[in-house]
């Protein structure tokens, strides 16, 4: 029996590099070898196009026909073949969708006419300003080169409070820092429906449990050995979907030091307990 719903979006990571370094980003301080190797050289990992396409497969097959888009911790236009896969997406009925820092689309008109076609919705990351009257010539910037687009910005810091769609918040992978929009804090009892709504396939075919989990540390398994169906519906991430749910993020070391806020109110009515994010608590990760 199907003890969740199934997932709202699906994020395949087709490769795993950036071409940044974020101070906002966790990928930065990684040394695992996930993303960055412990000299801080980054992972060129990239998914064979049949499993990507063996994945959209599975999911049309499952009746997913929500949002779809081929990064993680990574920037997917790096990757070549992205046009490619969000058509192949919508072959299939699903709604492609990109989050990119824009670099590779300044100087290629070819490809921003092809993004604009293709995919339902485009977040350009804004990170390069220091005043709001610069955030917003920025935006007129890519409102004007990508005409015609569903166009939002994620921008990063105070300066874009008034005007920008999302600011940096703390990530339980990244350290404290004043530039971020919102105390570091964590919510020890705070329930999170954040797992059951996306389901993320790291570049190595690693089921990730939210977009904080980019080590795999919940061990949901992996593309290449189980389906996408296994994958979602196991006893295992059923188990932490309901326990998060719930607001137990004690029982997971990473969720009981995540900084994400509640997604409700707290269990039977039980208040939410807060309390400041200890820097310690990052020793606990391969920083």
């Amino acid at each position: 029996m199907k003890r969740i719903p199934l997932f709202q979006r699906l994020q395949i990571e087709s490769q795993a590099n950036c071409n940044r370094s974020c101070w906002f980003c966790p990928r930065t301080y990684d040394r695992s070898g996930k993303y960055l190797n412990e000299k801080g050289k980054p992972s060129t990992s990239f998914m064979p196009t049949e499993k990507i396409i063996d994945i959209l497969d599975q999911a049309e097959a499952m009746g997913f026909r929500g949002g779809v888009t081929f990064y993680s911790y990574s920037e997917p236009l790096l990757d070549k073949r992205n046009v490619f896969l969000a058509r192949e997406a919508g072959k299939r009925g699903m709604k492609p969708y990109i989050h990119t820092n824009g670099d590779f689309l300044k100087n290629d008109d070819v490809l921003c006419r092809e993004i604009t076609a293709l995919y339902e919705y485009i977040v350009i990351g804004l990170y390069d300003y220091s005043t709001n009257e610069e955030l917003e010539r920025t935006k007129q910037y890519w409102e004007n080169r990508l005409s015609g687009a569903n166009l939002q910005f994620s921008a990063i810091g105070l300066a874009g409070s008034r005007s920008a769609r999302n600011m940096a918040i703390p990530r339980a992978l990244v350290p404290a820092d004043r530039r971020m929009a919102v105390p570091d804090l964590i919510y020890m009892n705070g329930p999170c429906r954040r797992p059951l709504i996306r389901m993320i396939i790291r570049h190595d075919g690693e089921m990730c449990n939210c977009c904080e989990d980019m080590h795999g540390d919940f061990r949901l398994g992996n593309i290449y050995q189980n389906s996408l169906e296994e994958l979602w519906f196991s006893d295992d991430h059923v188990k932490v979907v309901k326990d998060l749910q719930e607001g137990k993020r004690e029982r997971y070391e990473l969720c009981a030091h995540c900084p994400l806020s509640p997604t409700g109110p707290g269990s039977n009515g039980n208040k939410i307990n807060i309390a400041r994010r200890s820097s310690s608590a990052l020793n606990a990760y391969r920083l």
